[in-house]
C-alpha cells in the first residue's frame, strides 16, 4: 500500500471521527437545552412564572437563537406585568422569524396592555395576513375592540369565530361580555347560558352565568324585587355549583361575597370575603370591603383592624384612610392622646403644608382641620392653623383660635401667644364689627354682641351611584364615604347649614321625599365612575320645595387625592350656586350691618335687594326662592367687608322707609344670558 494513500486514509479518518464526535457532543447539547426548556415549560404550567423565568433565561444563555424559549420568556414577562422586557423579546424574535405568528399574537396582546391600540391591531392583522384563519389571532382583534369600547367591531369578529368553531365555548362568554358592557344583559344571557350549555363541566361557564345573574338581580332591585330574588339565588346556585367543579374558586367566592354584601347579608359577605383571603391571597380591597361589612355590623374594633390591614398594603387609598378615621374617632371619643390617631393626622398635617406652599389655601385649611380633629391636643398643628387663618386676614378668627389653644393649656409658650393676643386684639378693636358692637363668631344668644346666623339647609344623600350600578366600584358603597367627605367639606362654608340623612338612597323618589321630611331648602345626588387611576362625578343640586334640578356639576380628576379634589371642587359649586342671602341685624340711619361677610362671598360695592323679614318665598316653578323687585323694600350697597359682617348704605322704595331689623337681604345678581335648561329626567346620569 503506498504510503501517500495510507496518509490520506488516516486524515480521512480522522475528519470523520471528529466529525462524530462533534455532532454527538451538539446532540448532548441540544438534548440538555430541550430538557431545561420542558422544565421551564412545567413551571409555567404550574402558574410558577417566576421560576420559568430563570429557566427560560438559562436556555437562551446556551443557544440565543431558541426562538421558541425567547417567545416563552416574553410571554412570563408578560404574565408578571414586566411589559417592556416582553415586547423587546418578541420584536427581537419577528425580525428572527417574520412567519411567526405566535409572536405577533402575543406581541398584540402586550400592545393592548400598553395601551398602544394602533400597533396592536398592526400586529394581529400582519397575523391574519400569514395565517388568515388563526383563531388566536381573531381574537386578540375582537379583544383589542373591546379594550378600545369599540363592542360592535368585538361582536362580529366573535360572530366570525363562531361560523368556523360553532361549538367554541369562549366565544359565547366574550359575546355575553360584549353585550354587557353596552348594558344589553338580556341578550348577553342568552350566550352566558349557550357557554353553559356546551360546557357544563367548566367552572368558568358557570362562573360567568352566576356573575350575569348577579347584575341581572341588582338591575331589578328597586323595581321588580321578586325577579331580582330569583335572579340572586340562581346566580349562588351556579357560582356554588363552579366551587363543587373547583374547591376553593376564589371567583365564585367573590361573586358570593358581591350578592351577600349588595343584599346587605353583611355576616355571609364576611364569610365568603374570608375564602376570598384562603385561596386568592391577601388583597387590600378585600381587607377594605369586610371592614365595611364589620362596620354595618356594629363591630367597629373589627373594623378598625380590617381597615388598618387594608391601609398598610395601600397607604395612598384615600377611602380607605377615612373610614379608618372614622372607626378611630368614634371607637376613641375621650381617649384624645392615642399614638394611631396622631398618625393619622400627621398624615393630613403633611399634606396641609403641601399646599400652603403651593398657595391652595382652602385645600390646606381642610387638611388642617381634618388633622386637628383627629389629634386636637397638638399644639403645633391648631398653631399652623391659627398662622393660616391669620395669612388669610381672618383676624378675629386668628384670636379665637389662639385663645382656645391656651383655654385647652396645650404644652406651648403662653408668653408668646399672649403677645401676639395683645397685639390683634388692638387691630381686630377697630375693626367693622367692633364698632358695631357685636362678636362675629359667639353662638351665645343672650349676649347683646349675639346677631342670629342665615344657613340654608342643603341635604347631602347617601345617593352617588354608578351609571352602571350592577358593576363593582373599585371600593363598595363608594357612595356612603363620598357623601360623608361632601358633607364635612361643606360644614366649612358659613351660610350652609348641612343636613346628614344616614340611609342609602338609589331613586329620584326617595330623594325628593326625604327633602320634603328634612325640610331642607336643597338636596344634593348625583353619580359617581371610579376606575383606579381616575374619578369621574356628576352632581346635581335640587330644590327641596319641588325636586327640580337647580344646578349641574361634573368634576374628573386622575392621580393621587382625585377624591379629595373631586370633593373639594364640588362643595365650591354648591356654594356658589346657593343664593347669597342674609339678615339686617343693625341700623343707624341709612347705614346698615348685614350678617354675611367676606367668608360668605360678600364683596365692597355688591348691592342687594331688602325684602320683608320672613318675605322669601319658593317660586313653584323652579323651586328656587322667588326675588320680586317689584315687593323689594329698598337697596343696600356694600360699603365695608368684615369676616362675617358686611356694612352697607340703604336706600328705600317708596313715599316711606319701611326698612327693619331682621328684614331679607339678597344679592342682586348681573343679568345673564338666557341658557336653555334641560329637566333634571334628561340629565344623564342623574336618577335615570
Amino acid at each position: 500500500m503506498n504510503r501517500k494513500y495510507i496518509q490520506r486514509l488516516i486524515y480521512l479518518i480522522f475528519i470523520i471521527s471528529f466529525t462524530l464526535f462533534l455532532f454527538n457532543n451538539n446532540a448532548s447539547a441540544q438534548n440538555e437545552i430541550l430538557k431545561l426548556f420542558s422544565q421551564g415549560l412545567e413551571k409555567e404550567t404550574e402558574g410558577d412564572c417566576i421560576s420559568a423565568i430563570f429557566i427560560y433565561q438559562d436556555v437562551l444563555l446556551k443557544n440565543q437563537y431558541f426562538i421558541d424559549a425567547k417567545i416563552a420568556l416574553a410571554r412570563c414577562y408578560y404574565k408578571t406585568g414586566n411589559l417592556v422586557e416582553s415586547e423587546k423579546l418578541l420584536r427581537e424574535a419577528i425580525r428572527q422569524d417574520r412567519k411567526n405568528v405566535a409572536a405577533r399574537n402575543l406581541l398584540g396582546r402586550v400592545l393592548i396592555s400598553l395601551k398602544k391600540f394602533e400597533e396592536a391591531e398592526t400586529a394581529f392583522l400582519n397575523a391574519l395576513d400569514i395565517e388568515p384563519a388563526n383563531i388566536e389571532s381573531k381574537y386578540g382583534l375582537a379583544d383589542l375592540y373591546r379594550a378600545e369600547g369599540d363592542y360592535k367591531s368585538a361582536v362580529q369578529i366573535y360572530n366570525q369565530i363562531l361560523k368556523v368553531y360553532p361549538q367554541e365555548v369562549w366565544t359565547y362568554i366574550y359575546l355575553g361580555t360584549s353585550y354587557t358592557e353596552v348594558g344589553e344583559l338580556e341578550r348577553a344571557g342568552g350566550f352566558f347560558r349557550k357557554a353553559l350549555s356546551l360546557d357544563s363541566e367548566s367552572e368558568w361557564t358557570h362562573i360567568n352565568l352566576a356573575r350575569h345573574y348577579y347584575r341581572m338581580g341588582v338591575k331589578y332591585r328597586g323595581t321588580d324585587l321578586t325577579s331580582s330574588e330569583k335572579f340572586f339565588d340562581a346566580s349562588v346556585y351556579e357560582a356554588e355549583t363552579a366551587l363543587q367543579i373547583e374547591k376553593g374558586q376564589p371567583e365564585a367566592y367573590r361573586i358570593l361575597s358581591a350578592i351577600y354584601y349588595f343584599k346587605k347579608d353583611f355576616r355571609k359577605a364576611l364569610k365568603a370575603y374570608e375564602n376570598v383571603l384562603l385561596f386568592a391571597g391577601e388583597d387590600f380591597l378585600t381587607f377594605y370591603s369586610m371592614g365595611f361589612c364589620y362596620e354595618m355590623l356594629g363591630n367597629l374594633k373589627n373594623a378598625e383592624k380590617s381597615y388598618s390591614k387594608a391601609l398598610s398594603m395601600r397607604i395612598d387609598d384615600e377611602i380607605t384612610r377615612f373610614r379608618l378615621e372614622t372607626m378611630v374617632l368614634e371607637l376613641y371619643r375621650e381617649n384624645l392622646s392615642r399614638e394611631d390617631r396622631a398618625e393619622l393626622a400627621q398624615f393630613h398635617l403633611i399634606k396641609a403644608g403641601y399646599y400652603l406652599d403651593k398657595n391652595i389655601m382652602n385645600k390646606a385649611f381642610l387638611q388642617y382641620k381634618r388633622s386637628i380633629q383627629l389629634d386636637p391636643l397638638d399644639p403645633e398643628k391648631r398653631l399652623k392653623l391659627a398662622e393660616l387663618l391669620r395669612i388669610r386676614r381672618y383676624y378675629e378668627l386668628y384670636l379665637f383660635e389662639l385663645k382656645d389653644i391656651i383655654h385647652d393649656t396645650l404644652d406651648v409658650d403662653t408668653i408668646d401667644l399672649n403677645d401676639r393676643i395683645e397685639i390683634y386684639a388692638d387691630r381686630v378693636s377697630k375693626n367693622l364689627a367692633t364698632r358695631w358692637r357685636v362678636d362675629q363668631y359667639l353662638e351665645e344668644e343672650e349676649s347683646y354682641r349675639y346677631f342670629p346666623k342665615t344657613k340654608i339647609r342643603v341635604a347631602v344623600f347617601d345617593a352617588f351611584l354608578s351609571d352602571y350600578i350592577y358593576e363593582d366600584f373599585i371600593h363598595k358603597r363608594l357612595s356612603k364615604t363620598f357623601s360623608q367627605m361632601l358633607s364635612q367639606t361643606l360644614l366649612y362654608y358659613p351660610k350652609i347649614e348641612v343636613v346628614v340623612s344616614p340611609e342609602e338612597i338609589t331613586t329620584r323618589q326617595q330623594a325628593m321625599k326625604k327633602a320634603r321630611e328634612l325640610k331642607v331648602d336643597y338636596y344634593v345626588t348625583g353619580t359617581v365612575e371610579e376606575k383606579e387611576v381616575s374619578l369621574k362625578v356628576r352632581l346635581g343640586l335640587f330644590s327641596g320645595f319641588n325636586g327640580k334640578l337647580i344646578k349641574q356639576s361634573d368634576t374628573y380628576f386622575t392621580g393621587n387625592d382625585k377624591i379629595f379634589h373631586s370633593v373639594v371642587a364640588l362643595a365650591e359649586h354648591i356654594n356658589q350656586s346657593i343664593p347669597l342671602q342674609g339678615l339686617l341685624v343693625r341700623m343707624e340711619g341709612d347705614r346698615a350691618l348685614i350678617n354675611i361677610g367676606k367668608a360668605h362671598g360678600v364683596q365692597e360695592e355688591m348691592e342687594f335687594h331688602i325684602f320683608r323679614k320672613g318675605g322669601l318665598k319658593k317660586n313653584p316653578e323652579t323651586g328656587e326662592f322667588a326675588v320680586d323687585p317689584a315687593v323689594s323694600l329698598g337697596k343696600l350697597t356694600v360699603t365695608e367687608v368684615d369676616e362675617r359682617v358686611s356694612e352697607g348704605v340703604y336706600t328705600f322704595s317708596g313715599l316711606y322707609n319701611r326698612v327693619n331689623i331682621y328684614d331679607n337681604v339678597v344679592l342682586i345678581e348681573e343679568e345673564e344670558e338666557e341658557e336653555e335648561i334641560i329637566e333634571e329626567e334628561e340629565k344623564k346620569g342623574l336618577f335615570k
